[in-house]
């Protein structure tokens, strides 16, 4: 019957007062609605975007949006990295401007021009790190895929042929590639060999050139401690007027001041690989290597012959210095690597040294297409004064790439976040099993005990039932973390740590429930025990098919509590259990909080979440019974 007759509200105080009532229930529903849905928004970002707490992300509608998270990316979470290839000095990638023009002439010829560097000559994109670099895209289940397949499957070959104690191949890491940078000099066993293979698979998206011209004014930067284009026109005595104009000339510049840093930069910073030496400094390689092996061939026979008797080494043929070449390439590895080292640094005189950096290489590339700049300006709609004015379309072409497979892109940047929360859930011990026992076992126990005790205070006028009570209801005057102590040291007295008994036993029985409980039985009907009993029913059978069937709704908001009890534990289960193998889903994701991103931290609680929320939508009926009756009661 409602309180309120028909005839009654047509009143306008009382049409006001409704209203009200429905707009304050309504504002209740808004502030249980938005902030999960704010969680399920944010879960979809990462560290670009993570802080503007927006209910949509912009990128769902923004295409400049999108491209600041492709570019994050792209570049490896690196804001220092996007900083040398770019030239422009970030805080983070908010500040990322899309490009103002597009050129499809330019972006197909650098990505033409991109397939064919050395691999040695480019970095891999779309590295995506958190706490360990991965690729992000399409990119990470080909590199896993690549090493399952390439070891057959089996993560010991793995961890035997590369020296390593993975666990599985979804841990594997890509290791972070700095060719741009001379102390840069990777091991090249079977790791980099196959990553080298895996990268030459790539698609163009996942490659940029190595930036040489960057890391040179990254170096003049720091040596200047200015990157400001006035700085450096007065410093060599030209007109610069942007600092990205600045380039790693092919030969010493003719300008005295600017060749005093190009000479001090090649000498000690500049990747070996990148430098080359004319034919003509040939006396000058001879005469260092005589100088440096104090003229004993045997000495550099020595050193130099491999230890591997299946390669055989030019060195091994040498009678003297005097038949000494000039390396065909760089020297990769050993000694050797570090002789010519020396000889660039200290002896090689600076006019025979070229640079054969991935910038001079797109120079030449350019000109072979168009030779003439003419021709160039008309195809990219530019006005260009030489080939060496021309920079790496990367902005363009990064949102070409972008544009070309945006929805794809979308999807991947909504489901990385939760990629990443389930492959760590699923490669750290036994969570989820752990978990699914200790739910199960616990709302077992809890429906069983509790029952039980609270039927046999209610059916038996026992003397101290109201003391008993009385404990029962004082157990709840304490927070649960005050018994934490004395109960671990009874686990640790029984030998129970590390087990399932130390997780499930001591939250079994509770106060609470038991009070709840006796309070409900309190309210059922004596006739109905008392006609069972006359039909011949036992004690047992009075409780299994009279009592409980008749208290669903009650016994569904304890086994509910127990469940979310149970579920959301981490004190009591991180305590209780310190071997990693009894670790339950809580205690991997607080340790995962440690040093997740947030948006990945806001993906965990949406899993978690879950569980919880379909419990409730399967029995929501028994458990909104369960929460009316005893109020009514």
């Amino acid at each position: 019957m409602p309180h309120i007759a028909v005839v009654g509200r047509r009143g306008l105080k009382t049409r006001a007062m409704i209203s009200t009532i429905y707009l304050v229930l309504a504002l209740g529903a808004v502030t249980m609605v938005v902030p999960f849905w704010l969680l399920i928004s944010m879960s979809f970002t990462s560290n670009v975007d993570s802080q503007e707490f927006r209910l949509i992300p912009a990128y769902f509608f923004s295409d400049e949006a999108l491209y600041k998270k492709y570019e994050e990316s792209a570049f490896n979470e690196d804001p220092q990295l996007y900083g040398i290839v770019m030239g422009d000095d970030i805080g983070d990638f908010r500040e990322v401007k899309a490009p103002a023009k597009i050129s499809e002439a330019a972006i197909k010829d650098y990505t033409d021009f991109k397939a064919k560097l050395p691999l040695d000559y480019t970095l891999t994109s779309h590295a995506y790190s958190v706490s360990k670099p991965k690729l992000s895209l399409a990119g990470a289940q080909e590199y896993q895929a690549f090493l399952t397949k390439r070891f057959h499957n089996d993560i010991e070959e793995l961890n035997k042929a590369y020296m390593d104690t993975q666990v599985t191949f979804l841990d594997l890491q890509i290791p972070r590639e700095q060719w741009y940078l001379r102390v840069y000099q990777p091991l090249r066993d079977q790791r980099f060999k196959d990553l080298m293979e895996f990268k030459a698979s790539l698609p163009p998206r996942f490659t940029m050139p190595a930036p040489a011209d960057g890391a040179y004014r990254d170096w003049l930067k720091f040596k200047a401690g200015d990157n400001k284009p006035e700085t450096f026109s007065k410093r060599w005595g030209v007109k610069i007027e942007r600092f990205t104009d600045i380039r790693l000339h092919e030969r010493i510049p003719q300008n005295p001041k600017e060749a005093a840093d190009w000479v001090d930069y090649v000498r000690n910073e500049c990747p070996y690989h990148f430098i080359r030496v004319d034919a003509a400094a040939l006396p000058e390689w001879r005469a260092y290597i005589r100088n440096r092996y104090n003229n004993d061939i045997a000495s550099l026979h020595k050193l130099y012959t491999s230890k591997d008797p299946s390669r055989k080494d030019p060195w091994e043929t040498l009678h003297g210095f005097d038949a000494v070449e000039l390396p065909a390439e760089t020297p990769r590895e050993g000694q050797a690597t570090g002789d010519w080292g020396q000889f660039i640094e200290k002896q090689v005189s600076i006019q025979y040294v070229s640079l054969d950096t991935p910038e001079t290489r797109y120079y030449k590339y350019l000109h072979s297409l168009y030779t003439d700049i003419a021709r160039l300006n008309t195809a990219y709609g530019t006005t260009y004064a030489s080939f060496d004015d021309v920079q790496f379309p990367i902005r363009e072409a990064e949102w070409s790439y972008m544009m070309a497979d945006k929805g794809a892109i979308k999807k991947d940047f909504v489901a990385r976040n939760y990629r990443d929360v389930i492959n760590y859930i699923s490669l750290h011990g036994r969570a989820m099993y752990n978990t699914l026992v200790l739910v199960i076992c616990t709302v077992l126990l809890t429906l069983t005990v509790n029952p039980l005790a609270a039927y046999a205070l209610s059916r038996y006028n026992l003397p101290s039932t109201y003391k008993i009570l009385l404990f029962c209801l004082a157990t709840m005057a304490f927070p649960a973390e005050v018994t934490v102590i004395p109960t671990f040291l009874l686990m640790k007295n029984l030998h129970m740590l590390n087990t399932f008994w130390a997780l499930i036993l001591p939250g079994a029985a509770n106060g609470f429930a038991i009070f709840l409980l006796k309070g409900f039985f309190d309210g059922l009907p004596q006739e109905l025990y008392e006609a069972a009993e006359l039909d011949g029913a036992s004690e047992i059978q009075l409780f299994t098919r009279v009592c409980l069937p008749m208290s669903t709704p009650v016994l569904a908001v304890i086994g509910l509590g127990a469940f979310t009890g149970a579920y959301g534990s981490f004190l009591w289960a991180f305590v209780v259990c310190p071997n990693k193998i009894m670790w339950t889903l809580m205690v991997w994701l607080q340790q995962m909080g440690a040093w997740a991103p947030q948006s990945m931290i806001f993906a965990a609680l949406v899993l978690m979440a879950i569980p919880t929320l379909l419990v409730f939508i399967f029995a929501q009926d028994i458990i909104m019974r369960g929460v009316i009756i005893p109020m009514e009661k």
